[in-house]
């Protein structure tokens, strides 16, 4: 049996693995859907696709452990773990620009079921992305089962600056639970790329006219009621359904279509709108900034009693969301912190050796003189310095 001393340095040894690895991808996106059938894997295989066609380099994550698609729509089933130089396993190898993983190449047989709980999937999903070498990449692109139970959840707590796109149909039942996975990306601090309507319309491959044969324009609609992007539309296309099955993604096989011509249009898209959101981060226009509280209006300057946090989202200079959160017992202060995914923190005297590790873990620290103040006074005056910056 392993001490707990011995667990928690194990631990430890893992996190640092996945820092390592993560730090090398510059965007990470995981692809989300309320429920099933909405065809997102196959935009998630398209996306990947399309991003190493245009000389990206990309990863693509499958952590679908119960029902891994990915391998069968790249018609890479046959294809095994890659082997480093430094004995380390590499991703599977699809194209010069393109490398996988998923459960599927791991198991006994393909028609083998996994019949795991959440700490398996929890530890399975963490060896995915800090025991295999995925290399430099400019994306990551993560194909999560539908609804928002332990891989979703699992893949937001290790990723922290992972973006969510969210895979819809038009329909209603389908829109009620896009709204759900809205708020899960919410609860747990997951920056929202956008909604993609997926099966969006009918193209009659006899005739060329459009049909909509489920409804339309219903993901854009929710897009502006919920105030996220709306990315773009995909249409139905028959040949999607063969060449899923023969492992032929849409957006190579047939990229002269209307539906590979609207995949182009969402990844360029995609790549606007992260480069955007990366730039944000790297200009303090989106911050998360996290305040120590004795009560909704008196600033803690006691660390060590510090058990509340208000935490801001700002974007643009200005207050989206607020929020009060209790720090768990059974977590230190670092830690909490970044499972909020604070990108600032505001004391009033906190240690050398505090402000160091923070600052060592990406969260910049900002000092007050009055710790007497509100803390919404301390975070507008704050912003109001930042503006002051750009003019």
């Amino acid at each position: 049996m392993i001490k707990k001393e011995e667990k928690s340095f194990l631990l430890d040894q893992q996190d640092q693995k996945i820092r390592e690895q993560l730090s090398k991808i510059r965007h990470k996106i995981m692809v989300m859907s309320g429920k099933g059938g909405v065809g997102k894997s196959t935009v998630a295989v398209n996306i990947a696709v399309g991003l190493s066609l245009q000389d990206f380099m990309v990863g693509l994550l499958d952590v679908d452990l119960h029902g891994p698609n990915v391998p069968k729509m790249l018609g890479a089933r046959d294809l095994k773990l890659s082997r480093k130089p430094d004995g380390r396993l590499g991703a599977i190898n699809y194209s010069p620009n393109l490398k996988f993983l998923s459960i599927e190449p791991l198991l006994p047989s393909e028609d083998s079921a996994v019949i795991w709980r959440g700490p398996i999937k929890i530890s399975a999903i963490k060896q995915f992305i800090g025991d295999i070498d995925w290399g430099k990449l400019d994306y990551l692109i993560i194909d999560a089962p539908p609804g928002t139970g332990d891989e979703p959840l699992t893949i937001a707590k290790t990723i922290p600056d992972a973006y969510a796109l969210i895979v819809t149909t038009p329909q209603e039942v389908s829109l009620i639970d896009v709204k759900k996975t809205i708020r899960f990306c919410q609860k747990v601090k997951m920056r929202i790329l956008g909604v993609v309507e997926n099966m969006s319309g009918f193209i009659c491959p006899h005739c060329g006219k459009g049909l909509d044969l489920f409804k339309k324009g219903g993901g854009q609609r929710l897009a502006e009621e919920m105030g996220v992007r709306f990315l773009g539309r995909i249409p139905v296309d028959p040949r999607i359904v063969d060449t899923g099955d023969m492992g032929k993604p849409l957006i190579a096989a047939y990229p002269e279509s209307i539906t590979a011509k609207a995949f182009e249009e969402l990844i360029r898209n995609i790549v606007s709108v992260t480069e955007e959101m990366h730039k944000d981060i790297l200009e303090e226009r989106f911050m998360r900034i996290a305040i120590p509280i004795s009560s909704p209006t008196k600033f803690e300057t006691e660390l060590s009693k510090a058990l509340l946090f208000a935490i801001y989202d700002i974007e643009n200079f200005k207050i989206l969301v607020k929020d009060v959160v209790k720090k768990p017992d059974n977590i230190d202060l670092i830690t909490f912190l970044k499972d909020q995914v604070v990108t600032h923190v505001i004391f009033y005297d906190p240690s050398r050796e505090l402000a160091d590790a923070l600052v060592h873990n990406q969260i910049k620290v900002l000092l007050v003189d009055s710790p007497e103040a509100h803390p919404d006074q301390l975070i507008e005056e704050y912003l109001k310095e930042k503006r002051k910056e750009l003019h």
